[in-house]
């Protein structure tokens, strides 16, 4: 099915990068908008000299009212990185950025009904988001880097490959993460983990954002989080049998109520994500009851 796909922020690091990732992965109809006009027009004439590898690609720019004209448009607009800055810190500035798009998401005449959000902080962006929009736009927060991270880090302390770890972080993408360790699996089967590599696995999911930022680089992660918008985009398409970690509205799913928070998700075409209720252990659950309190409060911040 033919799916037009906006993006929002078109010439930063994340939004390039989505949309080659989109391009890459079938995306044939792209709308490419951005504040920078000169960057974004480089973008776009880069893209297009893909058609002869990628038969029907069609490249646009335009404005947010032609990215309210797609079918599903990827919001990866934001201030620029600071590091040493919390995620966050951008939300006042962030929620100023997306506020056109809002209002251009919400006006009568729009045809969009899913809006995927990259930009940070996410869950309490969401949250304000779709506050905003109402029922008529679906809005799916991209966090998938953080269960990423979590499986990559327990493949290092099992000596093992990532691809043979499942695993799942759910809560706030931020301080508030909740690595869900009681249902992790190495090759199927139930991990485990011992206190040290229980210990050694945490270190390096908590202090992930810090390392990077400590590289002094005001960079923010682009390719994961580009792979990662664009398998959300394909899933919301298609259909997934598979669950995916997004931050989606909940209502009364782990105990949370009118809160965007991450938490695995079945994502199906014109359909809101369905949040999935896992047995959690009793630390695990105040993790999440503890993420959904900080998001709140920082979305209320934003109104």
């Amino acid at each position: 099915m033919a799916v037009s796909v906006g993006i929002h922020g078109a010439a930063g690091a994340v939004g390039a990068a989505t949309a080659f990732a989109l391009a890459q992965g079938g995306a044939r109809e792209l709308v490419l908008a951005d504040a920078a006009a000169a960057r974004l027009a480089c973008l776009a004439m880069d893209l297009e000299m893909l058609a002869p590898a990628l038969p029907g690609l069609q490249v646009a720019r335009g404005g947010v009212e032609e990215l309210a004209a797609c079918d599903v448009v990827v919001a990866c607009a934001g201030v620029a990185h600071r590091d040493g800055a919390p995620r966050s810190a951008f939300l006042e500035e962030n929620a100023a950025i997306l506020g056109p798009l809002t209002d251009a998401l919400a006006a009568p005449a729009a045809s969009c009904r899913t809006l995927v959000l990259v930009s940070n902080p996410v869950d309490a962006l969401a949250t304000w988001l779709q506050g905003r929009l109402g029922e008529r736009v679906r809005v799916v927060g991209h966090t998938l880097n953080d269960t990423l991270r979590l499986r990559v880090a327990i493949a290092r302390a099992r000596a093992c490959d990532p691809t043979e770890v499942e695993a799942w972080s759910v809560g706030e993408h931020g301080p508030h993460a909740v690595p869900l360790l009681s249902r992790a699996l190495v090759r199927g089967a139930p991990a485990r983990l011992s206190a040290g590599e229980r210990a050694l696995v945490l270190e390096e999911v908590r202090g992930w954002y810090a390392r990077w930022q400590a590289h002094g680089t005001g960079l923010t992660s682009a390719w994961t989080s580009a792979w990662g918008a664009a398998a959300l985009v394909r899933a919301l398409r298609d259909g997934d049998p598979r669950p995916w970690p997004v931050a989606t509205l909940l209502r009364g799913t782990y105990g949370v109520e009118g809160v965007c928070l991450t938490v695995p998700a079945l994502l199906a075409p014109d359909a809101p994500p369905r949040p999935l209720q896992w047995r959690l252990d009793a630390e695990e659950q105040a993790g999440i009851a503890a993420a959904a309190r900080a998001v709140e409060e920082l979305a209320c911040a934003a109104c």
